[in-house]
């Protein structure tokens, strides 16, 4: 089979053994994989880091039919079809074995593209949970982006007041279709529409989704927070705590780990020991779950933000246009034949 690795910062397909179920992994699924998605910045990144070794699987999420399942697995089958989400088990490649903990059951194929984006759109529901606001309540998304597109969607779903900016004029109009307040970042009177927008109290909370090599749009950014407020940091910034800003506002700072409870953590992973629903009622697995029922039931709106699709044999070709067309980037998706 063909799976897609970094090489001398290119990503490229490459040659591998499919994967196989064995009984030392009896929490597994095997799963054909129909499309996979691609984080562009994320995943960019990768490729022209200095650390990162040749060989270094690309991506973490996908959707496909199950070919197989382990001798533990009494709820799935052969020809359903799922969404998986979580390195290293899940990556670009045409077959995967996956910890069962790490698959949605489909209802059927209408969402199938869609809902490769299980990885981001998971991430996303976790990051809206850390905020723990309640309805009327006032969020500003710093960066839209796929993440900060879809955390605006989920925030203006749950009836939180969605303030939203990016120096893309694209992807201002993006969320704006939502209903969501938003504006480019470099607006002369921004200020000022804050101010109006939060009636001089500054926001209850701020996801800071942005990529950023300053350390500086924290604290920017932190000035607009209301006393007692919440600061998230989502995106891939480098992290300075002006602490005179927090420690006068007494603020809040949230770090949103991945999906939620269980990522990185291997019995729950790939033993399939669950946490207790009553003790940890949103746990990675149940984060994917809930994206999946938002999206096959309308209330995510993914389809606009999918800017390209790529046969998987066109994928080298995919990454060389975003790399120089980040502008026009948002959702990514590989399409397996």
């Amino acid at each position: 089979m063909k799976q897609i690795v970094v090489h001398e910062h290119r990503a490229v397909l490459a040659d591998a053994e499919p994967p196989a179920l064995h009984e030392d992994h009896p929490n597994r699924v095997l799963v054909k994989v129909k499309y996979s998605s691609i984080s562009p910045g994320t995943e960019l990144n990768l490729i022209h880091h200095m650390d990162v070794p040749s060989g270094f699987k690309l991506g973490y999420s996908a959707s496909g039919e199950v070919l197989a399942v382990g001798s533990n697995v009494k709820d799935l089958k052969p020809g359903d079809l799922v969404a998986c989400y979580g390195g290293p088990y899940v990556y670009h490649a045409e077959q995967l074995s996956v910890p069962r903990q790490l698959c949605v059951k489909l209802s059927s194929d209408k969402m199938l593209r869609e809902a490769a984006f299980v990885g981001l759109g998971s991430v996303a529901i976790h990051s809206v949970r850390r905020l723990s606001l309640q309805f009327g309540e006032t969020v500003w998304v710093v960066g839209l982006g796929l993440l900060g597109q879809f955390i605006a969607q989920l925030s203006n779903g749950a009836n939180y007041r969605v303030f939203a900016t990016d120096m893309n004029n694209s992807r201002i109009e993006a969320v704006k279709s939502y209903g969501v307040e938003a504006y480019m970042a470099n607006d002369e009177r921004l200020a000022e529409r804050i101010e109006a927008f939060t009636e001089g109290h500054g926001f209850d909370s701020i996801a800071l989704v942005a990529h950023s090599t300053s350390p500086g749009i924290i604290a920017s950014s932190m000035e607009k927070l209301a006393f007692r407020g919440k600061f998230a940091i989502v995106g891939n910034v480098p992290v300075e705590v002006p602490r005179e800003l927090f420690f006068q506002k007494e603020a809040d700072l949230i770090i949103a780990r991945a999906a939620g409870p269980g990522r990185y953590d291997e019995q729950y992973e790939d033993q399939g020991i669950d946490y207790p629903k009553s003790y940890v009622r949103w746990t990675e697995g149940r984060n994917m779950a809930e994206f999946i029922r938002q999206v096959e039931a309308g209330l995510l709106d993914i389809a606009p933000l999918i800017t390209q699709e790529y046969a998987f044999r066109e994928a080298e070709e995919g990454y060389g246009f975003m790399k120089d067309h980040m502008s026009e980037t948002l959702g990514v998706l590989l399409r397996y034949e």
